[in-house]
């Protein structure tokens, strides 16, 4: 199934486009609903490798080894490459993950900007959405 997850990728942003214009259509607005959906779907993507890290003996580096496999999962190695870069670091894959989650102010921290991070771009597409379908009205 690895071969459906870029797809999978894109197609979470259309939802939340498409839904938001048959919203705005229909003078409804679920954002804060939308937002919750993806805020809560990060959380637990963000969690469950934390916690496994930890189940696994990871011990004090638990955090940062379950922020290294919640960032690859949510696709977000590239951009965590990216900004270790940018940082004047370069580091690649986790070792990226764990020089900006560092940088950040720890695991906390990070699971809270990834958490916040999904729950407002959510908002957004949805908000971009809507305002097509009151535009299209």
């Amino acid at each position: 199934m690895d071969f459906l997850e870029p797809i999978a990728r894109i197609a979470e942003p259309v939802k939340h486009i498409v839904d938001g214009y048959t919203d705005a259509q229909q003078g409804i607005d679920r954002s804060a609903n939308k937002t919750l959906e993806a805020g809560t779907g990060a959380a637990i993507g963000v969690g469950v490798p934390v916690a496994s890290a930890a189940l696994a003996g990871a011990g004090s580096l638990a955090g940062y080894a379950g922020m290294a496999s919640a960032v690859s999962g949510l696709g977000l190695g590239g951009v965590t490459t990216a900004i270790a870069g940018a940082m004047g670091s370069s580091a690649t894959g986790a070792a990226a993950t764990a020089v900006v989650t560092a940088a950040v102010g720890g695991p906390v921290v990070m699971g809270a900007i990834l958490v916040g991070g999904a729950g407002a771009a959510a908002y957004s597409v949805y908000q971009l959405g809507s305002w097509i379908g009151k535009q299209m009205k």
